[in-house]
């Protein structure tokens, strides 16, 4: 397990790089597109497509996988604070197995679209033809790729292994 574990945890790594540069390019060519439209009454074509179709979705779905891996998503939990040992573990396996679930048929489903819309070459139709459908590649890698840390984990839960955050403080707040 620790082979794919490794693995699992480097795809996540791996699609942070192109997320990052995704949000560098985004802030330069917004922040180039506002000079232009201030300083040159000339805003840069397309800006708001570019960002939108391309720069917006790989900066969301691409670091699902590293952020879900590092235990960094927020989460709301009303029932396995309470728990110890065992019991927390296979609460929280059932959590991921439930989402890993939800994230496959959204890859499944995204894949089908994007598929489709590489087929037909879809793009948007602005001041200039933009194709789109490149970024609709990026939902299902990213979304596959929080799957598989989500089937992963749970099956590290189920083996005994002890969830990365610690349980929660519950203080009494005084009346």
């Amino acid at each position: 397990m620790g082979v794919i574990s490794a693995a699992v945890g480097g795809l996540g790594r791996l699609l942070m790089v192109p997320a990052g540069i995704a949000l560098i390019l985004m802030m330069l060519h917004v922040n180039a597109d506002v000079v232009g439209r201030l300083l040159l009454n000339h805003p840069i074509p397309v800006t708001i497509e570019v960002v939108s179709y391309y720069y917006m979705v790989a900066v969301i779905f691409l670091p699902l996988a590293a952020v879900e891996r590092a235990d960094h998503h927020i989460a709301v939990d009303l029932l396995s604070q309470h728990f110890r040992g065992a019991l927390r573990r296979w609460t929280l396996a059932l959590a991921a197995l439930a989402s890993m679930a939800y994230f496959a048929v959204l890859a499944w489903r995204s894949g089908l679209v994007a598929v489709e819309k590489l087929r037909i070459g879809e793009y948007e139709m602005g001041a200039v033809a933009l194709p789109t459908w490149p970024s609709r590649l990026l939902v299902p890698i990213g979304t596959a790729a929080i799957a598989a840390v989500l089937l992963v984990k749970a099956i590290e839960l189920l083996r005994g292994r002890e969830p990365a955050k610690p349980l929660p403080v519950v203080e009494e707040i005084p009346a």
